[in-house]
């Protein structure tokens, strides 16, 4: 309650493009200024993050460079919160733009978990079916299996690809019962 009262009392004292950006990038566990820019639309974000920063508005940086930020965890709770609230037709396509952006970069597994809070589940399902070779080399199978689990059954029912892993998952797993109920669904 009372770090949701300060964020309040912080969002008010804010301009505009400030308190957009503040909400809007509250949905990034890392920010950077080209990812910010990307998921806000403001070209500034390398300097807003600066700016940030700089006043002590519960920014942390995360390297010496300062080329990546976070924000305290609570501060981005409560932001997350009033995005939420306030805006949330704009949750589905900053994931989206937060999902391009790192499938741009290189960096899947974030591509992928802003594909599924977007909900855009066939973009997450492209990108899960690309990232199975190095899922497999890496051992990463727990994060194969929340991954498809997040995905609607019929979606991975209808892609070979990754049924047979979810199945291999599962029964690497031990969890016989689940495979024959995934596939043998009750009518």
């Amino acid at each position: 309650y009372i770090v949701d009262c300060l964020v309040e009392e912080v969002l008010q004292r804010q301009s505009e493009a400030t308190r957009c950006f503040l909400l809007q990038s509250a949905i990034l566990d890392r920010l950077s200024g080209p990812l910010c820019a990307a998921v806000t639309g403001q070209p500034d974000s390398k300097a807003q993050l600066e700016a940030l920063e700089r006043g002590n508005f519960f920014v942390v940086p995360l390297d010496d460079r300062r080329h990546w930020y976070r924000y305290h965890h609570l501060f981005a709770e409560v932001l997350r919160v009033h995005l939420a609230a306030d805006l949330p037709e704009q949750l589905s396509p900053l994931h989206g733009r937060a999902s391009a952006w790192y499938e741009q970069h290189g960096s899947v597994n974030d591509a992928i978990h802003h594909a599924i809070a977007a909900q855009n589940f066939e973009r997450a399902a492209n990108l899960i079916e690309r990232a199975i070779p190095e899922i497999r080399r890496t051992r990463q199978e727990s994060t194969l299996l929340g991954w498809l689990r997040t995905l609607p059954n019929e979606l991975v029912r209808n892609r070979p690809v990754l049924s047979a892993h979810y199945a291999w998952v599962l029964l690497a797993q031990g969890e016989m019962e689940v495979v024959y109920d995934f596939f043998h669904p009750a009518a």
